[in-house]
């Protein structure tokens, strides 16, 4: 009766060996077709009038645009209206208020700048030497203690 069944086992394990290939093929199968499919559609006489329909469409809307920029830049109101504001803009930077703006503005990317100088040496500084230290120095952290001779940030606590 064991036999029956340790053969039963072989012929299903068969069995099943053989599906799981034959699915593999068709799926490879599949994918091929689909290869071709795809290949062919893009290949076609439609794809192609498509293709030709969306560059003329594309060509025209460029000549579009050219000619209204063209209109744009000869018509005297675009023209007047550019003038005054590159009026503005020129007064603008001459002003005082512009002057300290950009003055303010320098300062502070300058302070900006040596504050992030300091924080990259700051960091490479640390960086150097966790390198350096030992496997037994790593393990161990620095931890601040706070100068007791300054009052506490916060309230004495009480119980209640």
């Amino acid at each position: 009766m064991s036999e029956n069944t340790s053969g039963e086992q072989n012929s299903s394990n068969t069995s099943s060996s053989q599906s799981q290939k034959d699915l593999a093929n068709e799926l490879r199968e599949l994918g091929l077709q689909l290869e071709q499919t795809f290949r062919t559609v893009i290949e076609s006489e439609q794809a192609k009038a498509l293709k030709e329909n969306l560059v003329l469409g594309f060509q025209e809307i460029g000549k579009q645009v050219q000619a209204g920029l063209k209109q744009l830049q000869e018509n005297p109101k675009v023209q007047e209206l550019a003038d005054r504001g590159q009026q503005a803009v020129s007064q603008a930077q001459q002003s005082q208020a512009f002057k300290d703006f950009q003055e303010t503005l320098i300062s502070g990317l300058g302070q900006l700048n040596e504050r992030l100088s300091a924080l990259v040496t700051k960091l490479e500084e640390r960086s150097a030497q966790a390198a350096n230290s030992t496997p037994s120095e790593a393990g161990s952290q620095n931890v601040p203690v706070d100068d007791e001779s300054q009052p506490p940030a916060t309230g004495e606590t009480t119980r209640l």
